[in-house]
């Protein structure tokens, strides 16, 4: 994955995907896995998501990424028609707020056996709630791979692509299929499919803002309601039957039909509580009160506040981290130039000491030659005094010629030689003769 920070926070996209599917097909799973984020996870059929909730936001690709879990129509916890009321509330109000959805993902198991009528309807609602025009923007995935056989998953992953009672119908008008294998390299290439489209407006966001109808006004919400009535009717009927099957028993008199008259009676109380049921959902539909649409709608505006700010938070957090960066960059820098200074100033010091060496020994060659000359001229005045006046003598080893050292028989006080003082005031005289040698 890309984390690259290098341009401005403040202009990076924000980018919203919804995530829908049945309860247990892994929705929470998926959003933990992408975005690193810490929803709670149902086990088996139970539903754990019963509210429209968004995760916290994360950056790929120089993105801001909030992905959006919403239960399923088959829900434990809650009637389809509060789930679709929940669902539809939350895509109106964050569409007022300016808060468009750039795709939505369906996940659907593939280690379901077959496809039963729950799930048809599931993925009729979701088709109604997103609406044909939208479907380019949808990509159903089909997930837990790793729980069924290669050659199984792809042969109910072709049945699913091609039998016109499953996706083939959505397919043909332009979403798109494809595996998700659970992990996060998956999840981000998944997301990418999405991220680089244009942001849309859904079915209901259309119905419910643009048109203003109530949520049992639009497409999703008549479908729901014409299923609820075709569930009536078909209760209806199994009533009709079990009557008339307990009149037949009844007109035979015979008591060996009591346990069977027993058994319809109580057949058709449970269908009658069925119908109750049934009528609850039209009814929460259908007459929809001001508290109840005040309360979806306050929880919805809620929700968008919370990832509005989520993302500003997010957005402050990588410009705070951009400008320390910069920082670093800036120091990096004046420490390379601090560093390229002091090394000038080395290879400088280095040179001076060159240079102040070589002088040294051009001094101490200078002062070397001065003293050879120096006791040249002593030695030649010495020994032309020495030659006037006693003669020659031995010199004793280990010195200059000129330079007399006592012996054991020369112990004691000499009488300077004839001339001495003449000589040694010659030698003075020349001391005070510039040599070639000497510079004054």
């Amino acid at each position: 994955m890309s984390t690259d920070t290098t341009q401005n926070p403040v202009s990076k996209e924000s980018v919203t995907i919804a995530v829908m599917g049945a309860t247990g097909a892994g929705k929470s799973t998926f959003i933990n896995l992408a975005s690193a984020a810490k929803l709670q996870v149902g086990e088996g059929l139970e539903s754990c998501t019963a509210e429209v909730t968004a995760a916290l936001p994360f950056l790929l690709d120089d993105k801001y990424v909030t992905l959006v879990d919403t239960p399923g129509f088959d829900d434990t916890v809650k009637t389809e028609a509060e789930i679709l009321r929940l669902i539809s509330t939350f895509l109106a109000v964050t569409y007022e707020a300016n808060r468009r959805l750039n795709g939505v993902i369906f996940l659907h198991r593939i280690s379901d056996v077959r496809v039963g009528g729950v799930a048809k309807k599931n993925f009729r609602l979701f088709r109604k709630l997103c609406g044909d025009e939208t479907l380019r923007s949808v990509v159903i995935a089909t997930n837990m791979w790793s729980e069924v056989a290669p050659e199984k998953g792809e042969a109910r992953e072709h049945e699913l692509a091609t039998n016109d009672k499953f996706f083939k119908p959505a397919l043909d008008k332009g979403a798109r299929m494809v595996r998700h294998d659970n992990t996060v390299e998956s999840a981000h290439s998944l997301l990418r499919t999405l991220m680089e489209k244009e942001t849309i407006t859904l079915a209901v966001q259309r119905e419910m803002v643009n048109e203003g109808k109530t949520v049992a006004q639009t497409s999703a919400g008549l479908d729901l309601q014409a299923e609820l009535n075709e569930q009536m009717d078909r209760h209806r009927e199994e009533i009709r039957q079990m009557k008339e099957r307990m009149e037949a028993l009844l007109l035979e008199k015979d008591s060996r039909h009591q346990e069977e008259l027993s058994e319809l009676n109580e057949a058709v109380r449970d269908v009658r509580e069925q119908m109750r049921h049934v009528q609850s959902h039209s009814d929460k539909l259908l007459h929809e009160r001001v508290t109840d649409r005040k309360w979806y709608e306050a929880e919805a505006q809620e929700m968008a506040r919370v990832m509005q700010e989520r993302e500003d938070k997010l957005r402050d957090l990588y410009a705070f981290a951009q400008e320390q960066k910069d920082m670093l960059v800036a120091l990096k820098e004046e420490l390379k130039s601090v560093q390229q200074i002091a090394g000038e100033h080395a290879v400088g010091m280095h040179d001076a000491e060159e240079m102040l060496k070589a002088a040294q020994d051009a001094h101490r060659a200078e002062l070397a030659a001065v003293r050879q000359e120096f006791e040249e001229k002593v030695a030649a005045v010495v020994d032309g005094s020495t030659k006037k006046g006693a003669g020659p003598q031995a010199v004793p080893d280990g010195g200059h010629p000129s330079v007399r050292q006592r012996t054991k028989s020369q112990v004691g006080p000499r009488k300077a030689p004839p001339g001495f003082f003449a000589g040694l005031a010659v030698i003075l005289d020349q001391l005070f003769v510039p040599s070639p040698h000497m510079s004054f």
